[in-house]
């Protein structure tokens, strides 16, 4: 459970957000020296919370807007000014950043998505690329390699001009983020209990005949309400729509006696996510059927839990389970696959989605270690008839896994009857 409150106070050592940055700092530094990395040019939105602390407009996740330059054991990045008229509230909030925040003429900020042509876009990015080796060499790191996690053509065209050996910058800070401090779980469950205010506002209100979005907005009220930054998506889905399941939502009616699948994705706190998952049923005691596939999927819950532990690897992971099809035809090809488990989604989660470890078979081999945290996501379907999805969050342990995301879920909950 979470040891703590939100709010600071002073009779009580709750998260250290001085320390939580100054970690995060610790293990990029390590990792830039494990990989032989001089400084790094990061454009993620998530990456350059992870090592800023700057909190901007979650719009920017989508746009490539502007980058921090991390340099090798110099402290926190490089902050371009962006747009002018927020920079005093970016110097008022991050005093961590005294000095690293800095104007056009130090460190542009080009912006690679603009109707521009070849020339004017290679123009500002060779003098961007020029600004970005002089505070190479100012910290003795000009002659290491510069990692880049994404970029255009004309980004790639100008370092190299400018002499720069440009290598992946992706890898690196996955593997510094994959073993969380005890201040990054502490804001995960933060942020799960975010969640847990929708689903309880979500089963005070919802009835039979509101819709899809209705429940949504009822998920909302409750997460927002309970202190979240953001929610990064949605899937709710309902009756005949959680077979085959759909990533959205949308205003269909939700009638008596059907199931409903609930996902508000990557409920933020301070940057950091769960994968949460909740089927209900809604106005009506199951059916035999509905209870088939629903403790089918609770089922490869407590599978996965009796799996995650330390030692093993992604590898062992894969090559445990068989790959069964997300929908059966009927409820015999669900019975016969009981014993098996199939995951839409298991990999790391944290500042970021979709985070290291990845526990896919094409993907690198990881060891399982003590405090990364892993989400799985189990869903199965009946063609022409309902689904279940149901997603947890795991912490690993000394000898097991934590679970995170602790909405009951052995039981299929009924919402709306009386």
């Amino acid at each position: 459970m979470p040891k703590w409150g939100k709010n600071a106070v002073d009779w009580q050592q709750r998260v250290d957000f001085t320390k939580l940055r100054e970690d995060r700092i610790k293990k990029a530094n390590n990792m830039l020296h494990k990989h032989g990395i001089g400084a790094a040019i990061v454009f993620n939105w998530d990456s350059r919370r992870y090592l800023s602390s700057v909190w901007s407009h979650p719009y920017e996740k989508h746009l490539p807007v502007n980058f921090v330059l991390f340099i090798r054991d110099a402290g926190f990045p490089y902050v371009s000014a962006v747009t002018g008229f927020d920079d005093q509230r970016v110097i008022e909030d991050c005093p961590w950043l005294k000095g690293r925040i800095v104007d056009h003429d130090t460190l542009s900020q080009p912006t690679i998505i603009r109707m521009r042509t070849d020339a004017d876009q290679g123009a500002r990015w060779k003098r961007c690329a020029e600004q970005i080796k002089s505070l190479l060499k100012q910290h003795n790191v000009d002659g290491l390699p510069v990692s880049l996690d994404y970029a255009s053509p004309a980004v790639m065209k100008a370092l190299t001009n400018a002499g720069m050996d440009v290598v992946d910058g992706n890898a690196w800070i996955l593997e510094a983020d994959m073993i969380k401090t005890d201040d990054e779980i502490e804001l995960i469950k933060q942020a799960a209990c975010c969640n847990e205010a929708g689903y309880a506002t979500l089963v005070n209100e919802f009835r039979p005949g509101m819709k899809e979005c209705d429940a949504q907005a009822l998920m909302a009220k409750g997460i927002y309400a309970a202190g979240a930054e953001y929610i990064e998506g949605w899937v709710v889905n309902s009756g005949s729509r959680t077979s085959p399941r759909s990533f959205n939502w949308s205003d269909r009616a939700v009638r008596p006696g059907e199931l409903m699948s609930l996902e508000a994705c990557h409920v933020n706190y301070c940057g950091y996510k769960t994968c949460y998952d909740r089927t209900f049923m809604v106005g009506a005691k199951p059916n035999p059927l509905q209870k088939e596939v629903y403790e089918l999927t609770v089922a490869l819950q407590h599978k996965v839990m009796d799996l995650l532990k330390p030692g093993i690897t992604s590898a062992d992971i894969e090559n445990t389970r068989p790959f069964p099809p997300k929908i059966f035809n009927t409820l015999e090809d669900m019975q016969q696959f009981h014993a098996t488990w199939y995951t839409n989604h298991l990999g790391g989660i944290g500042i970021r989605w979709d985070d290291a470890p990845t526990c896919e078979g094409h993907e690198a081999e990881t060891v399982i270690q003590k405090n990364m945290v892993i989400s799985y996501h189990a869903i199965h379907c009946v063609n022409n008839y309902e689904g279940v999805a149901i997603e947890n969050t795991y912490r690993i342990t000394d000898n097991g896994c934590e679970l995170l995301t602790v909405w009951p879920f052995d039981d299929l909950m009924v919402i709306g009857y009386k």
